[in-house]
C-alpha cells in the first residue's frame, strides 16, 4: 500500500509564491528538440502523476501525434516516454494547479514567464509548442496567434501555438500541417 505522502509518476512538491503545492515536475530531455508549455497542471494530471491526462489535455496531445512531434503511448494515456524518447519534453508556465484557466493570475503568469524563459533559453530550445494562448502570450509579452509565431523567441528559437481544443478539427488541420510540415524538415535537416 502507498504510503498517504508518497508521489507518484511525475508528481513534485514545490514552493510556489511562499505556498508549498503539489504539481508535475518539469521534464526536459537531455538534448531537446521541442517543449511542450502549458498554462498550468490541471488537478486531475497532478492527481495521477502525468501530464494532460485531463479531456481537453488527451484531444490537444492526440492533435501533436498526429502531426508527428511524438508516438502515441502504447497502451494507455501516459505520454511522458514516448515524448522524452523522441525528445520532446514538458513544463508549465504556472506551477499552481486548477481547474480553470481564470483561475490563474496575470501576476502568477508574469511570476512564472522570467523562469521558464531562463529555462529554455538555456537549453536553446529550439521549438516551443504552447497549448494554450497564455503561454504563447506570456513567452512572447504579448498576443500571439495560432500557428507559428512570425518573431523569434527571446533566446532565438521557435514557438507554435496550438489551435484551441475545441477549434473545429478542419480549421485546426491547416495549423497542424504546417507543424507537421515544420518538424518533417527539422528531422531532416
Amino acid at each position: 500500500m502507498r504510503e498517504p505522502d508518497a508521489l507518484i509518476g511525475f508528481q513534485q512538491r514545490l514552493m510556489w509564491r511562499g505556498h508549498e503545492v503539489l504539481t508535475l515536475a518539469d521534464i526536459w530531455p537531455a538534448a531537446p528538440k521541442a517543449m511542450v508549455v502549458g498554462l498550468n497542471p490541471a488537478p486531475v494530471s497532478v492527481q495521477v502523476g502525468h501530464y494532460y491526462q485531463g479531456q481537453v489535455g488527451q484531444r490537444q496531445m492526440a492533435r501533436l501525434v498526429e502531426a508527428g512531434l511524438f508516438d502515441a503511448p502504447k497502451g494507455g494515456t501516459f505520454l511522458e516516454t514516448e515524448a522524452e524518447r523522441a525528445g520532446v519534453g514538458f513544463t508549465d508556465l504556472v506551477k499552481r494547479p486548477s481547474r480553470r484557466e481564470d483561475d490563474i493570475t496575470q501576476i502568477e503568469q508574469e511570476h512564472g514567464r522570467t523562469d521558464l524563459i531562463n529555462q529554455l533559453a538555456a537549453r536553446a530550445v529550439p521549438i516551443v509548442i504552447c497549448v494554450f494562448r497564455h503561454p504563447a502570450n506570456a513567452i512572447m509579452r504579448g498576443k500571439s496567434e495560432i500557428g507559428f509565431l512570425n518573431q523569434p523567441t527571446p533566446w532565438g528559437g521557435h514557438l507554435f501555438r496550438m489551435p484551441g481544443p475545441y477549434e473545429k478539427r478542419s480549421a485546426a488541420s491547416s495549423h497542424l500541417t504546417t507543424l507537421r510540415n515544420f518538424l518533417s524538415q527539422s528531422a531532416t535537416a
